[in-house]
């Protein structure tokens, strides 16, 4: 039976991907600081009680595994300072056991000056802090396959699911009296690149399947939704059968917040992926899996607890614009 050791299970990819690593016969290990954290989804279980941050406890955790999924994602106010870190430490663990380690890579390497559509071999030139810092954890993963490690770097949009952490979708959509709000960081017409989590995950646990097959360095663009603000809308109207406002990000909010609400913060530093066009080329993955996981996009809202569904399905929608 294969064995993975997921750092970061509590939540998003880690917990997602755990979950479908479960449901096609892999044994699960999880490394918490708390063990009492664990999702009741995943009782059961093997947890080792330890820290992402230590080299020892986690070689300890990796002992006879056959891959790690790192999934730690650290909530904004850590992360700039903790993602690397945690990063550096797995990686060092796969390269000293020889082990398969899994990655969600992002589209915030990427420039949009270089152009609207984006596959493996387009250069890496972030121009935001986070993004970065995410160049910085790919090269030290193409450091880690040249010392022994194979990698699978699955990169995508932003997050659609439960427990999603830090996703902008619970941020963007909320319920209100009559319907739902959609805020809307850039035009409305403005085409962005979404990733359903449950689709992430089980596009990675086929690709672990087929690890022997893939290169020590193995990366992979995920399109998941391009979806504009009107078609994400229409989705959650769809879904819900109810009436979805439109309104802008209060932007006036960004500069005076900044510095106390990470969200504002967050999104002053995403702001162009909000305004350019990143589109991620799925061919080389297509090329390999037989059939790409994909969820309609309303069942995806529905899924994620984002939009309670109607008792009856509209097949129109409507939608009240503010500005």
């Amino acid at each position: 039976m294969n064995t993975a050791l997921v750092i970061g299970v509590t939540d998003g990819f880690g917990l997602h991907t755990a979950t479908a690593l479960l449901a096609t016969g892999w044994r699960i290990r999880a490394l918490l600081r708390e063990p009492d954290a664990l999702p009741a989804c995943l009782h059961g279980i093997d947890v080792f009680t330890g820290s992402s941050a230590s080299i020892d406890d986690v070689r300890h955790a990796a002992a006879g595994v056959d891959a790690i999924v790192f999934g730690a994602n650290p909530p904004h106010p850590r992360w700039h300072a903790q993602a690397v870190p945690a990063l550096d430490t797995a990686a060092a663990v796969a390269e000293t056991l020889g082990l398969t380690l899994v990655f969600p890579a992002n589209q915030q390497v990427y420039d949009p000056e270089d152009g609207s559509v984006f596959d493996e071999s387009a250069r890496l030139h972030p121009i935001s802090r986070n993004g970065s810092i995410q160049q910085r954890m790919e090269s030290r993963l193409e450091l880690a396959s040249r010392r022994g490690a194979r990698i699978i770097a699955l990169r995508t949009g932003d997050f659609i699911g439960a427990h999603s952490g830090c996703g902008w979708s619970g941020a963007l959509l909320k319920p209100v009296r009559r319907g739902y709000r959609l805020l809307h960081p850039g035009p409305t017409g403005h085409v962005h690149t979404w990733a359903n989590l449950p689709d992430v995950a089980r596009t990675a646990s086929c690709l672990l399947a087929r690890r022997e097959e893939l290169p020590g360095f193995a990366a992979f663009q995920f399109s998941g939704y391009r979806s504009s603000f009107w078609q994400l809308a229409e989705a959650v109207s769809v879904a819900s059968g109810k009436a979805v406002e439109l309104r802008p990000f209060p932007r006036r909010l960004l500069n005076p917040l900044s510095p106390a609400v990470p969200l504002a913060r967050e999104l002053g530093d995403m702001r162009y992926l909000w305004e350019h066009d990143i589109h991620l080329n799925d061919d080389r993955l297509r090329a390999v899996l037989d059939e790409v996981p994909h969820t309609p996009l309303p069942q995806a809202l529905i899924a994620a607890g984002l939009v309670v569904p109607a008792v009856e399905r509209r097949l129109h929608w409507s939608y009240v614009q503010t500005t």
